[in-house]
C-alpha cells in the first residue's frame, strides 16, 4: 500500500515538473507582434539597420522598440528618406504609413500601434509633429495634440487631424477594451506633392490576427454650387462652416462609413433622400453620398 502511495506521489510530482518545464520552455520561445509598412512611393525598409524587405510589407517580428528607416525607390525624383522609432507589442499590430517627398518638411508619416492597459476601457492617444493640431473623432472636435481620450467607445472610428499650414490626415481605427490605441502622426507642410490623406484600414484586435491590408485612398473633390446665382431644385442643403474647412461625404449615413468625397461651406446640393439626420446628395454631379445634418442647412 505504501509503495502505491509513494508511486502516486512521485507520479504527481513528475507531472508538475513536466508542466513547469513546458511553461519555462514556452516562455523562452519567440514573442512576436505584426509589423505592416506601406509607403508612396515604394521603399526599402531597414529595422535597426537591417534590410527586412520592401513596401508593402507584412510580417511577424519580435516585440520591442526599433529604429525604422524607409529609403524611397525612385529614379525620377530625388526623395528624402525617413527614420523614426516604432514599438511592436506582443501579439499586436504596428502599422506604418509613409508619404515620402522631396524634403522631410513635406513628408507625412502615420505610426499606429496598440498598448495593453490595466483598465477595461478602450483609450485613444494622438500625438503630432508639430503639436497643437486639432483632432476630430467621428467629425466631433475632441481637442488638440497631444491628446489622450479615456472615454472613447470600443469599435470603429474615423479620426481626422488638421493644423493650419499642414495637410490634413485621416485614419480609420478600431478601439478595443483593455487597450490604448496610439497614433503618432508627422504632418506635411501644405503644398507637398504627397497623397492628400492616408486612410489605413482598421488596426487589428489584440489577438494579432491578420486584418485587411491598409490602403491609400484618394479623396474625390466636390464640384459644388457655391456662389451660383440660382438655387438647385428643392429641397436642398447649404453646407455650413466646419472646423476642418470642408465637410466629408460618406458612402453611408454614418460617421464610421467610408469617406466618398468632400464638399465646401456655402455650396448647395439637392436632397435625394433623408435618413436619421443625414442627407443624400450628388456631391460631384454624378456620384451620391451622405452628409450630416449637423453641418448643413435644409431649404424646403
Amino acid at each position: 500500500m505504501k509503495r502505491k502511495v509513494f508511486f502516486l506521489v512521485g507520479l504527481i510530482g513528475l507531472v508538475f515538473i513536466i508542466g513547469a518545464l513546458v511553461r519555462f520552455l514556452g516562455n523562452r520561445g519567440p514573442k512576436q507582434g505584426e509589423l505592416r509598412v506601406d509607403s508612396q512611393p515604394a521603399a526599402t525598409i531597414f529595422l535597426d539597420n537591417k534590410n527586412i524587405g520592401k513596401t508593402p510589407y507584412k510580417d511577424k517580428v519580435e516585440f520591442g522598440e526599433y529604429t525604422i528607416k524607409l529609403v524611397p525607390e525612385t529614379t525620377t525624383t530625388a526623395l528624402t528618406s525617413w527614420q523614426g522609432k516604432i514599438v511592436v507589442g506582443q501579439n499586436l499590430l504596428t502599422y506604418v504609413n509613409a508619404n515620402l517627398s522631396e524634403s522631410e518638411l513635406t513628408t507625412a508619416i502615420d505610426v499606429v500601434w496598440l498598448e495593453k492597459i490595466t483598465s477595461k476601457q478602450s483609450e485613444l492617444s494622438v500625438t503630432t509633429n508639430p503639436d497643437g493640431a486639432t483632432v476630430l473623432v467621428d467629425d466631433v472636435s475632441r481637442g488638440v495634440t497631444p491628446l489622450s481620450l479615456q472615454d472613447i467607445a470600443p469599435g470603429d472610428h474615423a479620426v481626422s487631424v488638421t493644423s493650419i499650414g499642414f495637410l490634413a490626415r485621416s485614419l480609420k481605427i478600431k478601439t478595443t477594451p483593455g487597450y490604448r490605441l496610439i497614433a503618432n502622426l508627422k504632418l506635411a507642410l501644405s503644398g507637398a506633392t504627397t497623397t492628400p490623406e492616408a486612410s489605413p484600414a482598421e488596426s487589428s484586435a489584440p489577438s494579432g490576427k491578420a486584418t485587411p491590408t491598409p490602403k491609400l485612398t484618394p479623396v474625390k473633390t466636390a464640384t459644388g454650387s457655391a456662389g451660383q446665382t440660382s438655387d438647385p431644385p428643392r429641397p436642398f442643403v447649404i453646407i455650413k462652416d466646419t472646423p476642418t474647412g470642408f465637410l466629408r461625404v460618406r458612402e453611408e449615413p454614418s460617421t464610421s462609413a467610408t469617406e466618398a468625397g468632400r464638399v465646401n461651406p456655402g455650396e448647395k446640393y439637392t436632397i435625394s433622400d433623408t435618413q436619421s439626420g443625414w442627407y443624400q446628395i450628388k456631391y460631384d454631379g454624378i456620384n451620391s453620398g451622405w452628409v450630416s445634418g449637423q453641418y448643413t442647412e435644409k431649404v424646403e
